[in-house]
């Protein structure tokens, strides 16, 4: 069965606006890597052009990241700020971001999907996505 894969940026592959995450090019890789098809931007960068989020942070990236980065698939969600409203729930999914806001949390737990969004906190600990590598989590 796909999983599909939803990727935040600000807080989750960039630290700051000058700054990657520590092990954002890996965790890149390796989210393409097992999920070439069907990994997508879910990201105030990205309604429906999976290039703008490139173009805001190829200056933070080496080329092979970027070129695995490519491959990401946009979203379109209401600005509500409800971005779950671009997530397929008929399907299994991890959605990584920084932040879950009440009307995204009650949406997560109507599909009883709470589980899948996997909280990033980089000021807590910088290393996570290294941490998600080495043990990716599972969708529920």
């Amino acid at each position: 069965m796909t999983t599909n894969i939803y990727l935040d940026i600000d807080g989750v592959i960039v630290a700051n606006d000058n700054n990657a995450a520590n092990y954002a090019a890996e965790f890149i890789e390796y989210v393409l890597t097992h999920y070439p098809d069907s990994t997508y931007w879910l990201t105030t960068h990205c309604q429906g052009d999976a290039s703008r989020p490139i173009r805001d942070v190829r200056h933070l990236f080496d080329v092979k990241t970027i070129e695995y980065m490519k491959k990401i698939k946009s979203t379109i969600w209401l600005e509500s700020p409800n971005k779950t409203s671009a997530i397929d729930f008929t399907k299994t999914f991890l959605w990584f971001d920084d932040n879950c806001f009440y009307g995204e949390k009650q949406e997560l737990i109507k599909h009883n999907a709470l589980d899948n969004w996997i909280k990033v906190d980089l000021n807590k600990d910088p290393n996570q996505l290294h941490k998600f590598i080495q043990s990716f989590p599972l969708p529920l």
